[in-house]
């Protein structure tokens, strides 16, 4: 025990000193925020209050259509607005044109925008004209490409302002109009455990994301820290001297508990540094302010990520033992990935339906629990006996895969050469003992 200790404090201390764990533990959460803040902030450059001129049949006509383009009313606007929803300077309706109107609906004045558009005195126009309504079809013309955005947040408020004047031709009174196309909204309530709550199903869904990807990036990253540790020391001709003071057995395990050690200090640090920093900013900014993650979920994060990254780093620490050069350690941790990737293919499955069969009998297959599992908790917590069932076949996998990449480990690391074959691995594991 006090050997395994000793290999677990070299490995922890020697990889929380380098500069590249210093560098990547402070400029990571600053890249995930710019990754998820940027899009947003890039989506509004070019934005500009744009001049555009209303041809319609009547000035009257026109001056309504006038206000209902610059009407700020909630509506279905466009894609554009619901991504700069959530930024504060966001630009509202009113803020978008500088709209004159035009009652000379014919083909000269038509020619005469279009040279104004080429001149660049205007923007564009709207041909909102009697013919252009009754055939349901209004020209919008610009110099730049119109994008989805900006026809259905033109399309939406003209179909208002139609709707309104026809409705009003009728003898339907403003108030009337109002409650006519006031739209109506679901309200998506949850009823888990015998309590109602507000649905936001689109924030549980990026809380899976975020916190899949930490340990999914984790598993990866530190699986393959275990590897590659292996092979250095392999290769230089250090675990010969390390042999002679502890066991093959120490050595693995010492290994693999002070790489993770260090994941989890740094996956520590980023959450200080998130709740300090990256969330308060963000909830400004973004529509996150109730995102609120329950202890329940944080301690199946703890546990799920400490039996996943053992797991998947035994196998790693089995693979640096057999290979010869990180070439071929690379090209064996290909079948130790794909679980991985499908169990992150699988999120969009867990997200809409977590209590499905083939969700259910994926998250108690160990190799898919750490994340499968993880995210059906963080959905909808499944019941006990499932989760029990999950963790303990997880468990037991460990503990076999322990056993076996022990005995592969203890021969496959005084091993140089050649990279060992399939049938010479399965006689280490019949007589080897670890």
């Amino acid at each position: 025990m006090r050997n395994t200790w000793l290999i677990i404090k070299r490995e922890y201390l020697e990889r929380v000193r380098t500069r590249s764990f210093v560098v990547l533990t402070l400029l990571l959460p600053a890249i995930m925020t710019g990754v998820m803040v940027l899009p947003a902030k890039l989506a509004t450059i070019g934005n500009k209050i744009q001049h555009i001129v209303v041809v319609t049949s009547t000035p009257e006509f026109g001056e309504t259509v006038r206000q209902g383009l610059l009407s700020t009313t909630p509506d279905t606007d466009s894609e554009d607005d619901e991504a700069n929803s959530g930024t504060n300077d966001a630009k509202t309706t009113n803020e978008r044109y500088i709209i004159d109107v035009d009652s000379s609906p014919t083909e000269a004045e038509r020619t005469l925008l279009r040279e104004k558009i080429i001149a660049q005195s205007i923007d564009g126009y709207l041909w909102v004209t009697d013919d252009a309504i009754a055939s349901g079809k209004i020209a919008w013309a610009s110099r730049s490409l119109s994008g989805f955005g900006e026809k259905s947040r033109l399309s939406e408020k003209l179909n208002r302002v139609i709707q309104y004047t026809r409705l009003s031709k009728n003898g339907v009174t403003p108030d009337q109009a109002d409650l006519l196309l006031k739209p109506v909204e679901v309200d998506a309530i949850r009823i888990e455990g015998g309590r109602e709550t507000k649905d936001s199903g689109g924030k549980k869904f990026l809380e899976v994301v975020v916190m899949v990807t930490l340990i999914y990036m984790a598993v990866l990253l530190y699986g393959i820290s275990v590897m590659r540790s292996v092979l250095e020391e392999k290769n230089t001709r250090i675990l010969e001297v390390l042999l002679s003071s502890a066991s093959s057995t120490e050595l693995m395990t010492g290994k693999i508990l002070g790489v993770g050690a260090v994941g989890l200090t740094q996956i520590l640090v980023w959450v200080v540094m998130a709740g300090a920093f990256a969330i308060p900013s963000l909830a400004m900014q973004t529509d996150l302010g109730d995102l609120k993650v329950s202890p329940e979920v944080l301690a199946a994060f703890a546990v799920f990520f400490f039996l996943g990254y053992l797991l998947y780093s035994t196998i790693y620490a089995a693979i640096g033992a057999i290979s010869t050069t990180e070439q071929e350690g690379q090209q064996l941790q290909f079948f130790v990935v794909i679980p991985l990737v499908l169990s992150v293919f699988m999120l969009t499955a867990v997200v809409r339906t977590p209590d499905s069969p083939t969700v259910v009998w994926m998250s108690m297959v160990p190799f898919f629990a750490p994340l499968v599992m993880y995210a059906r908790i963080v959905i909808q917590t499944p019941p006990l006996w499932q989760i029990a069932l999950s963790l303990f076949l997880l468990i037991a996998t460990i503990i076999g895969i322990l056993i076996l990449c022990a005995r592969i480990y203890r021969i496959g690391i005084l091993i140089y050469g050649k990279r060992p074959t399939l049938p010479e691995i399965l006689k280490w594991l019949k007589y080897a003992k670890a």
